[in-house]
């Protein structure tokens, strides 16, 4: 298995740890030097980023992630994907392009696009 293939398999189990709530395995994946770039919010740290997921991943009842598709070169992987989280019955959905910048095995720097419009709508209502 090549470089970019090793890299995509990464990706696949960070994004099924997602989907599983699995905070071990997504800390597990990131080097400690982890950075985030997230549209609507910036820079952000490895805990900061955790920290921003992680109230989502524990209180969504059911969690969906579907991978649309993958590209990857080199280091890096980019991947379209597909989010469904319940949350009683309400369900925020969205969709995602993601980049990843991997080494040694795991991500070091990571960038994520969304529609914001959906976060605060769905978020936002939730406020007050």
């Amino acid at each position: 298995m090549g470089q970019a293939d090793t890299n995509k398999a990464i990706v696949r189990q960070f994004l099924g740890a997602v989907e599983a709530g699995d905070l071990a395995t997504i800390e597990a994946l990131q080097a400690a030097d982890c950075t985030w770039w997230v549209v609507g919010g910036g820079d952000m740290t490895r805990a900061a980023y955790t920290e921003a997921v992680k109230g989502m991943l524990l209180t969504a009842s059911v969690r969906r992630v579907t991978i649309i598709g993958m590209v990857a070169e080199g280091d890096t992987v980019a991947a379209e994907v597909r989010s469904e989280m319940h949350f009683g019955d309400r369900i925020y959905a969205n969709e995602y392009h993601d980049l990843f910048v991997l080494r040694d095995g795991q991500i070091v720097h990571g960038r994520e696009y969304f529609d914001t419009s959906k976060v605060a709508a769905f978020f936002g209502a939730q406020e007050g």
